[in-house]
């Protein structure tokens, strides 16, 4: 099954990292690999090599895997709506060489990004323990209890986002913010202390990934197509996703 298939990849990728740490702790790269090598934290400790190889397997799986999931929904829903498929191509067009600046100012496709976010959440389940009894809408649930949080409904509650199913970017914009409605309205990075670090850099990786594509392609889906999610792990087209590209 999947899970055995993740564990047999996690083998290989743990093999890969620990055969390489020695020449990365040797070597004077200033790539990320060998900045986990080189780290000291305040006592001046190192990383030990299993340290390095889980940092960078986990970032493997968080800085990649959701990135996917988040530009594969966009791309779905650019499909659908051609018009914000033009629109947004043609800030990119405008956009100049690619720099964090540039990706910053690409407002448009931003807004396109939070959309498909809040309709597909890259992790539409949290792990959380609670601290202290408490109860939530009636139910008791008391201290140091595992819970799962669903983003993933908060994000089609139609208190919070009026017609939730539909897509609808320009609901991100001034004065609208129907993020805002709520703290935890939006929440496909999770919230609180343990809010994803990774955010900025996972939202620059769509926006590069995207411009990339927009410059160079125009695509669709069927007019009577409509995507079915797998969230049997993390959500994937269960068909595969029918795409129709043009060169430009």
């Amino acid at each position: 099954g999947r899970w055995n298939a993740g564990l047999r990849g996690r083998r290989v990728l743990e093999e890969f990292f620990r055969r390489n740490v020695p020449a990365k702790r040797a070597s004077d790269s200033n790539d990320l690999f060998a900045g986990l090598c080189h780290a000291r934290d305040d006592n001046g400790d190192a990383f030990s090599d299993d340290d390095v190889v889980n940092h960078m397997i986990f970032l493997m799986m968080a800085a990649h895997d959701t990135t996917t999931i988040t530009t594969t929904a966009a791309m779905y829903y650019l499909g659908k709506h051609p018009e914000w498929q033009d629109r947004v191509r043609a800030e990119c067009a405008a956009a100049g060489p690619l720099s964090i600046e540039t990706l910053d100012g690409l407002t448009q496709l931003d807004l396109v990004i939070k959309e498909s976010l809040r309709l597909v959440a890259p992790v539409p389940s949290l792990a959380r323990r609670t601290v202290r009894d408490t109860e939530v809408l009636g139910h008791y649930i008391p201290a140091n209890t595992m819970i799962a949080i669903g983003p993933w409904v908060n994000h089609m509650i139609p208190e919070y986002w009026p017609n939730p199913d539909t897509f609808d970017p320009e609901r991100f914009t001034e004065p609208r913010r129907e993020d805002k409605s709520h703290r935890y309205a939006w929440m496909p990075f999770g919230g609180g202390a343990h809010k994803c670090i990774g955010m900025h850099f996972g939202m620059l990786e769509a926006k590069t990934l995207l411009h990339q594509i927009l410059t160079t392609h125009r695509w669709s889906v069927p007019d009577d197509y409509v995507v079915r999610w797998d969230s049997t792990a993390l959500p994937a087209p269960a068909d595969g996703l029918p795409v129709t590209w043009e060169r430009l």
